[in-house]
C-alpha cells in the first residue's frame, strides 16, 4: 500500500523512555510474581457463580429510545454516553450516527452529514465525545477528525499527516490527541499527535495475546483528571496515559488464573511487526500476518479459551464481559475495588445480562433491542413502574439503554 504521508519520527529521549517502559512491562509479562508493586492486581474469578443477583446489583432501570419516523437506528455497532452532555451517541451499522438525552428523547441524527461534501463525512473508524468542543468527533481511517455539535452541525475538519490508517482517537485537549494502528500495521503502538503543529510522538504498549478475539468498543477513557488506555483483543493490561511525558504506564493487570491465556501455547500472531523503521508495509508481510492473528483468533475461539472481550474501570468497579467459544451468553465479572469483592454472571445464571458499554458512579449501562428486553433483565430488580414501562414497548420500537445500579 502507498503510504499516506511522510513518517514523522520521535525523538531521542520519548524513544529511551519507551525502551525502558518495555523493559519494564516485559518482565511483568512473562511471571506474575515479577509484576510490579504500584500494578493492581484484579483477581478474576470465571467459574463460581454468584448465586443471587441481589447481593451485588441494587436495582435495573431501561431508558427506551424514542422512536419516530426520523429517530429509527439501522442497528448499533458503538454506543457511549457521556455525563456532562448528559447525552448518548449511537454509531449504526449504516454509518449513521444517533443522538439521545439522557432520558431517551431523540436530539439528532448524522444522516444529512453523510455524504462526500466539504462539511459530510463518508466513511468512519472511531466515534467519541470531544468535551472541549462540546461536540462528537467523527475519525476517518486516513486521518481526518470531524467534529459535529450534537445535532450535527460541523464545528471543524482538521487532518493528521500519519503513516498509517487510523482506527481509534480521543482529544486530550482541543489540540493533542491520542490514536491507536490497527494491529496488522505495527506491534502495538500509539500516536500522540497535536492536530495544530503535527507534532508526532510515538509510544509502545505490551501484553495483547489476539488481536482478533475483541468486540467494538471503546479503548480510551477519562476519569476525573486522568486519561486511560485498555487495549483492544486478549490484552490483560490497563494503562494510564501521561499525557505529559508522551508514554503509557501499566497501572492494573487482570489476573484470570488457570484461565489465563498464555500467548507460548497458540498458533498464529497477535499483531504486526516491531517498532521502529521495521513495520509491516509490503502486502505479502500484511498478508501472512493476517492469516496468522486470524488462526490464532480461531484457535481460541476452538479450543473454547476464556477471551476477555469487553473491559473497563473507574474508580470503584472493573467491568469484564468474556466469552468460551462461540456459544452461549458468555460471563460477565464485576469487582468491587473498594472492598475487594468480585461477583459472576455465566451463561444465564443467576440472569442473561446484556453485555455493557460503559460505566457512571455505580451504574452499569447497555443497549439492547426492545424485543429482546424481558431476556436481559432480572424483573425481582425493577420495580412496578420499570416493568410497565417494558410492558409498553413494541418489538419494532428502537433500542432500549440498561442501567445495572451496582451496590456500593
Amino acid at each position: 500500500m502507498k503510504l499516506l504521508m511522510q513518517f514523522i519520527e520521535y525523538d531521542f529521549m520519548n524513544k529511551w523512555y519507551t525502551i525502558v517502559l518495555l523493559a519494564v512491562i516485559c518482565g511483568c509479562s512473562s511471571s506474575k510474581s515479577g509484576i510490579l508493586d504500584d500494578i493492581e492486581i484484579i483477581p478474576v474469578d470465571v467459574d463460581n457463580i454468584s448465586p443471587d443477583a441481589s447481593s451485588f446489583i441494587e436495582k435495573i432501570e431501561i431508558v427506551p429510545l424514542e422512536t419516530t419516523d426520523s429517530s429509527l437506528i439501522g442497528g448499533y455497532r458503538k454506543t457511549m454516553y457521556n455525563k456532562c452532555m448528559d447525552m448518548y451517541a449511537i454509531y449504526g451499522k449504516n454509518q449513521i450516527i444517533s443522538t439521545f438525552s439522557g432520558d431517551g428523547s431523540f436530539i439528532a441524527n448524522s444522516k444529512h452529514m453523510r455524504g462526500k461534501g466539504p462539511k459530510e463525512y463518508y466513511m468512519v473508524t472511531n466515534m467519541s465525545f470531544n468535551p472541549y468542543m462540546k461536540g462528537i468527533d467523527l475519525l476517518n481511517p486516513y486521518g481526518t477528525i470531524y467534529t459535529y455539535s450534537p445535532t450535527f452541525e460541523l464545528i471543524s475538519k482538521r487532518d493528521i499527516n500519519a503513516e498509517f490508517f487510523l482506527d481509534a482517537s480521543m482529544p486530550l485537549n482541543s489540540d493533542d490527541y491520542i490514536f491507536t494502528i490497527p494491529a496488522i500495521w505495527t506491534n502495538q503502538e500509539a500516536y500522540f499527535i497535536n492536530l495544530e503543529t503535527q507534532n508526532l510522538d510515538i509510544t509502545n504498549y505490551s501484553g495483547t495475546i489476539s488481536s482478533g478475539n475483541t468486540m467494538d468498543k471503546e479503548c480510551f477513557y477519562k476519569i476525573g483528571n486522568n486519561f486511560y488506555f485498555v487495549p483492544r483483543g486478549i490484552n490483560y493490561y490497563f494503562y494510564r496515559i501521561d499525557d505529559k511525558k508522551k508514554v503509557l504506564i501499566p497501572i492494573m493487570y487482570l489476573d484470570f488464573g488457570d484461565s489465563e491465556i498464555r500467548e507460548g501455547d497458540l498458533p498464529g500472531c497477535a499483531v504486526g511487526e516491531n517498532t521502529g523503521t521495521n513495520r509491516t508495509k509490503s502486502d505479502n508481510k500484511r498478508d501472512k500476518l493476517l492469516k496468522g492473528m486470524q488462526e490464532r483468533a480461531q484457535f481460541i475461539r476452538d479450543e473454547c479459551l476464556v477471551a476477555p472481550l469487553v473491559k473497563f474501570f473507574n474508580d470503584d468497579y472493573v467491568y469484564i464481559f468474556f466469552t468460551r467459544g462461540v456459544q452461549g451468553y458468555g460471563g460477565h465479572y464485576i469487582y468491587n475495588r473498594k472492598n475487594g469483592e468480585g461477583f459472576l454472571l455465566n451463561e444465564g445464571k443467576p440472569f442473561v445480562m446484556q453485555p455493557c458499554f460503559g460505566i457512571e458512579g455505580n451504574v452499569l449501562m447497555a443497549i439492547t433491542d426492545a424485543y429482546y428486553l424481558p431476556t436481559v433483565v432480572d424483573t425481582s430488580l425493577m420495580s412496578a413502574q420499570e416493568i410497565h414501562k417494558m410492558g409498553q414497548l413494541k418489538e419494532e420500537d428502537n433500542p432500549v439503554i440498561l442501567k445495572y445500579y451496582l451496590r456500593k
